[in-house]
């Protein structure tokens, strides 16, 4: 598999060695060494790499176990299990997806781990809302379930707060959630390795009713016992060896986290200040009263300045352990610092700033006027498709029958880029599965004609649940489920429909349209979106039916597809039969249906003597045909030719 070749330096036994490798990468080397057996996660940007990575590396770690998991409950309830038997096991998703598990891992958490086999939870944060539907903040949800939680700032710190988090969980017999943001995941830094610790091959699951079946007492005792560990962590925290001081003289202190902390080491830079005090927290649930307290008496802090990205998670702990500990000072936080959106030097310069009564200085604004002026010389770049994506042509073939009349429900994925000119055929996008919840919903209760897109990954993780409730109930519907077979936007990871293992190996595919008919769908459809024009015919048909219809719209990923033939044509020496799309000049009538309502990529506009000239942009093409069949004029041409790639 592609990629194979650099993953495998994560496998060098070689203690001491230094790599330069990516957040996500260090993270996976440390998970590694820590000796997990087992491993589960479903795919999300930007924590997509540690699985990925898992899965290349997956036959080549004795003992282990990997797995993309249909969606985020399944991936924490299986590495649960794991853990019970006294396997080291991790669990990996993005911040949304806690939402999706937080319903197990809640009971979970109280019924604990094992002192053999530690639970840890990757779930990376996107703030400024890069790759995601929503900006959330998790930490809250450590603090909901007890749980405590580690935020790295560096490259460094994720893989070595990832073996510090199998301590913590197994000393303390408790899941740790690691909570590494997006600038982390995806910066690239230099890691120290150390020895790679074996995996355990097998364990034996040891009943206890006590422990596992939480109802009623057994569920208050848990609830009990957990908040115990939590007060001994609390109590201990000195021990743990991941929070730390930077000295200063002034009466002033910063308590920070994160990424947020080489902000504010860089900005104090920036301004000059050099005496300031800074408690920067490692773990940042639970905090200690001990340790905040005694931050604030050994500098005789007059002013606390907290700097986190998001809303005031720090913040408010810190204000309790000041009343409790009836300490008074000026502190600031959310009242200089935004809760919404990433932070940035800038943004951290200008608060420290505003906060410390210092005027940032005509150089400061000399230099973001010169960056704000060569951030408008680049030129926009819209978000689209991709040349040749099946769901540009279905979105196409929905705009044309319906003229963009009626209620149409988008989800999470791929498919979201629907909302996007031309098309403009989303009219909510909530989270994985809540296009058609909410589709069926309207149905019931308008005479509107109602449709639904849905992705094959969202499908499978939280979508079959939308299905089954709408075919239960007769909804007055239409559902496109768009399958191309990948989970494309978070990096192309295998679906049960792919016909690829979480190893990438060959699996008997499932087909989505013997699921849905199992649920008791009447009147499934499925059709080639690379066939537009039968695609339209059958929307058209659909209309015309009453009740729950579902059409499959089914074609494989165009970025999928064109490694694959890149690949055969390696194989065969670079002599492969392909067809090439042209628009000749004498025939377009400049109607301009490709370039604009299809509004292919591939498909551009130029000038000569004075003249608009539509052509194909041969390198972006990628042959799908949907502009030969849409063309109502047959001023696209084919022509299939063997070739010979110069390789």
């Amino acid at each position: 598999m592609e990629g194979l070749k650099i993953s495998k330096e994560l496998l060098i036994d070689e203690p001491g060695a230094k790599i330069l490798v990516m957040g996500n990468e260090a993270m996976t080397r440390a998970a590694i060494e820590a000796g997990i057996g087992y491993s589960s996660t479903y795919p999300g940007t930007p924590a997509s790499e540690i699985g990925d990575t898992l899965s290349v590396l997956a036959r080549h770690i004795e003992n282990f176990y990997f797995e993309y998991s249909i969606n985020e409950a399944a991936a924490i309830e299986g590495a649960a299990g794991a853990s019970w038997i006294g396997i080291r096991s991790l669990c990996t998703m993005k911040h949304v997806g806690l939402n999706v598990a937080s319903d197990a891992l809640h009971t979970i958490a109280q019924s604990g781990t094992s002192k053999t086999g530690g639970l840890v939870i990757i779930c990376a944060s996107d703030p400024g809302v890069y790759s995601s539907q929503s900006e959330q903040d998790d930490r809250w949800f450590g603090y909901h379930m007890m749980i405590p939680i580690l935020e790295p700032s560096n490259v460094q710190e994720a893989y070595d707060y990832l073996l510090k988090a199998f301590e913590i969980s197994e000393s303390y017999d408790i899941p740790v959630l690691l909570y590494p943001s997006s600038r982390v995941c995806h910066s690239v830094g230099t890691i120290q390795l150390g020895e790679i610790r074996p995996a355990k091959d097998k364990g034996v699951f040891k009943a206890a009713i006590s422990r596992y079946v939480n109802a009623q007492v057994v569920s208050i005792q848990n609830k009990k016992n957990l908040m115990k560990k939590i007060k001994k962590i609390k109590n201990r925290m000195d021990r743990l060896g991941i929070n730390r001081v930077l000295e200063g003289s002034s009466t002033t202190g910063v308590i920070t986290s994160g990424v947020s902390y080489g902000y504010v080491l860089e900005a104090l830079d920036l301004l000059g200040i050099y005496d300031i005090p800074i408690l920067k927290l490692g773990i940042i649930y639970p905090l200690s009263p001990p340790e905040i307290s005694k931050f604030v008496h050994d500098h005789n802090l007059e002013k606390i300045i907290i700097v986190e990205e998001l809303l005031g998670f720090l913040e408010n702990e810190v204000k309790e352990i000041l009343f409790d500990e009836g300490i008074q000072a000026e502190l600031h936080g959310k009242d200089t610092f935004a809760a919404a959106g990433d932070l940035n030097v800038n943004s951290v310069q200008t608060g420290l700033a505003q906060i410390l009564g210092i005027d940032v200085g005509d150089r400061f604004k000399t230099i973001m006027k010169k960056a704000q002026k060569g951030r408008s010389s680049i030129p926009p770049r819209e978000a689209t498709f991709c040349p040749g994506c099946p769901h540009r042509a279905t979105f196409y073939a929905m705009k044309k029958v319906t003229d963009g009349v009626g209620v149409f429900g988008g989800d999470i994925g791929c498919n979201t880029l629907g909302v996007r000119s031309p098309f403009a055929l989303c009219d909510w996008v909530i989270c994985m599965g809540a296009g058609i919840g909410i589709a069926q919903g309207i149905s019931h209760k308008s005479d509107q004609n109602v449709f639904a897109f849905i992705g094959d990954g969202t499908f499978f993780h939280s979508g079959m649940t939308g299905v089954l409730n709408a075919v239960y109930n007769e909804a007055e519907m239409i559902l496109i489920i768009m399958e191309n077979h990948w989970v494309g936007m978070t990096g192309h990871q295998p679906t049960p429909s792919t016909g690829l293992s979480s190893y990438r190996e060959p699996i008997t595919p499932v087909q989505i349209k013997d699921v849905v008919k199992a649920f008791g769908a009447k009147w499934v459809r499925t059709v080639d979106p690379y066939h537009t024009i039968q695609l339209m015919d059958t929307i058209r048909d659909g209309m015309k039916h009453k009740g729950f219809r579902i059409i499959i719209s089914d074609q494989e990923c165009s970025v999928q597809s064109d490694r694959r033939w890149k690949r055969l044509v390696r194989e065969k020496e670079g002599k492969l039969p392909r067809t090439y799309y042209w628009i000749d000049p004498e025939r377009c009538q400049k109607c301009k249906e490709c370039l604009q309502k299809l509004a292919c990529p591939a498909i551009l506009l130029k000038e000569e003597n004075g003249e608009e000239i539509i052509y194909i942009e041969e390198p972006r093409c990628t042959q799908c045909g949907v502009c030969y069949e849409i063309c109502p004029n047959a001023g696209i041409s084919k022509t299939e030719v063997n070739i010979h790639l110069e390789l």
